[in-house]
């Protein structure tokens, strides 16, 4: 594969120059390009995928567009199992046309960050199998991931402005508007701190940053105080809890991951203890929402008295919530 011959280092990622060997000769038993014209009126003064990705056979090939679907956002996979990511994703049933190529090139939304993709792979279509789920027809896939392009999973990161919602889509009509935005120098750990009022995440994608000990997040959270939401997406049930004294909110919020998502608390406790719950269920629908950062001028009494300002805002000592008290 043509890889670039210069760059330079900045804090979050390699950042590379234009300066561009030639195409390098197929390797033996390398994909077989076919590029249908696809670098015919590349805009030369930004640097084209198809710059350092000209081996792959896009004539036999779909873009997985992955988008969120639901509450569940597709980084938040690709970075807590790559397995996941692979047979769940791409893999599993799709409808009935979705892969009818050879190959699947995978790009995945970033979030809080515009028109910019993550590539999460090439896939190759091994087998498709005709099913029927929840009374309409679907295909079912096996894939296998392929090698070329593997140093760029998780790092090579894509600027292209989305046109559609499509999640398959021909390469000719997508990868000409496709640039280089950066190749981060490690693979892509999660979502970057987003600022404490952005702070309205999934439990799984948030248990993801604290089992890499995700430094940006534990640098915000660890002294910050203040009051939390969690909300029970399948039920709409809600919780209010608080951080304050010397215990920040990133603490507080691992009780919950070390104990399975329920931190102790007795409604909570016996919500996941309930038959086909546990652990699983916390991580497929619950929330996890900043409602409220405390200043550092804020005593202690203070936010217990916000805490409970919050219960009776959204009504979670009621049936509608998880507070006790």
């Amino acid at each position: 594969m043509s890889l670039l011959t210069s760059y330079r280092i900045s804090p979050a990622c390699l950042v590379y120059k234009a300066s561009l060997p030639q195409a390098t000769a197929q390797a033996e038993g390398a994909i077989p390009v076919m590029n249908s014209g696809l670098d015919e009126n590349v805009n030369s003064k930004r640097l084209h995928i198809l710059k350092i990705l000209d081996e792959f056979p896009w004539d036999d090939a779909k873009i997985h567009v992955a988008q969120q679907s639901g509450s569940t956002r597709p980084i938040d996979v690709f970075t807590r199992s790559f397995e996941e990511w692979q047979n769940s994703w791409n893999g599993s049933w799709h409808s009935n046309r979705c892969w009818n190529k050879k190959y699947i090139f995978s790009i995945i939304e970033l979030p809080n960050r515009l028109d910019k993709w993550l590539f999460g792979g090439v896939f190759k279509v091994i087998s498709q199998k005709p099913i029927h789920k929840d009374g309409k027809k679907w295909i079912d896939y096996k894939v296998d991931l392929e090698p070329i392009y593997e140093e760029f999973i998780g790092r090579l990161i894509i600027e292209w402005k989305k046109d559609a919602r499509a999640k398959g889509r021909i390469p000719s009509t997508i990868v000409p508007d496709m640039y280089v935005s950066e190749l981060l120098e490690e693979r892509y750990a999660g979502e970057e701190f987003p600022g404490y009022s952005n702070i309205n995440h999934s439990y799984s994608s948030l248990e993801h940053m604290w089992s890499v000990a995700k430094q940006d997040w534990i640098s915000a959270l660890k002294h910050c105080q203040g009051v939390y939401l969690i909300t029970d997406r399948k039920t709409g049930l809600r919780y209010v809890g608080s951080a304050y004294g010397e215990e920040g909110i990133w603490s507080r919020w691992a009780t919950y991951f070390a104990s399975g998502g329920h931190a102790n608390n007795k409604l909570l406790k016996r919500l996941l203890s309930q038959p086909g719950k546990g652990q699983k269920y916390a991580s497929e629908n619950f929330q996890f929402t900043l409602l409220e950062q405390a200043s550092s001028r804020d005593s202690e009494q203070h936010i217990i008295e916000r805490e409970s300002y919050w219960k009776e805002v959204l009504m979670t000592r009621s049936e509608f919530g998880l507070n006790e008290n």
